[in-house]
């Protein structure tokens, strides 16, 4: 499968000693994706081409569009990816996708984190957490050096979805979007991610009612934050001898 995400490109290899020589390297794909929702353009994400369906419907889900419960029908037609909800009132006017869009490069991001609270009890034992670190890395990183992963974890440790994109953002909603599909549910699950998690990642997660994220990376501040006051547990630095944990530590049964 990794050869689906991945194509061969000619480049030149130029060595400290003066040597140089052509050679070819797999470089991770991006398409623009359409989303449609209720029949009208919603946005176009860029993301790796695979996992169209989870894409749109995490996408959805994460940015606080529409609830699970709300998905009637989801239909990929090449790479545009059309939503029907139940609500036939539903619908999100172009202004609307915008600003959406938009308010993950702005601070609107910190204010709706306020809103989003995680009202659950779930905890995980620290070994569950611990055998995230062996799914992490998947093939097509190891080719390309230029994707990232969402996982979830259930709380034995077992894995139930991981899924690579060449945007953080958009492993987290296809991971989202995977679940919706497979009717996991998430309260008994968290998020592995290997991206940096600044609030506006963290209150994607949230908002699909996940209580715990695990990164490679660090978090930001701004993260930290967001967990907080949206109940989530944030561990950052997921190592297999050691894990920071920055928020919500009751999560983590000691």
């Amino acid at each position: 499968m990794p050869e689906k995400y991945t194509t061969s490109y000619p480049a030149k290899r130029i060595h400290s000693d003066g040597r140089a020589e052509d050679v070819k390297v797999l470089l991770a794909k991006e398409c623009p994706v359409k989303l449609f929702l209720n029949g009208k353009l919603f946005t176009t994400l860029f993301a790796s081409p695979l996992e169209l369906k989870e894409l749109a419907v995490g996408h959805l889900i994460t940015e606080g569009v529409i609830s699970f419960r709300e998905i009637e029908n989801v239909e990929v037609d090449g790479r545009a990816v059309h939503i029907l909800t139940r609500k036939e009132k539903q619908e999100i006017s172009t202004e609307d996708a915008e600003k959406i869009g938009k308010a993950r490069k702005t601070e609107k991001e910190e204010e709706t984190s306020k809103e989003i609270f995680v009202d659950l009890d779930s905890v995980f034992e620290p070994q569950a957490i611990f055998a995230g670190t062996e799914f992490l890395e998947s093939d097509t990183y190891k080719l390309t050096r230029g994707t990232h992963l969402a996982a979830l974890i259930d709380r034995s440790g077992k894995l139930a979805v991981q899924i690579v994109d060449v945007g953080r953002h958009n492993a987290v909603d296809k991971a989202v979007g995977a679940a919706f599909l497979k009717g996991l549910d998430l309260s008994q699950h968290y998020m592995l991610s290997t991206g940096r998690q600044p609030a506006y990642m963290v209150t994607k997660a949230a908002r699909a009612g996940i209580p715990l994220i695990a990164t490679k990376s660090m978090p930001f501040d701004s993260g930290v934050e967001a967990a907080k006051k949206a109940n989530v547990c944030l561990i950052g630095q997921l190592r297999k001898e050691s894990m920071l944990v920055f928020a919500g530590e009751w999560r983590v049964k000691l």
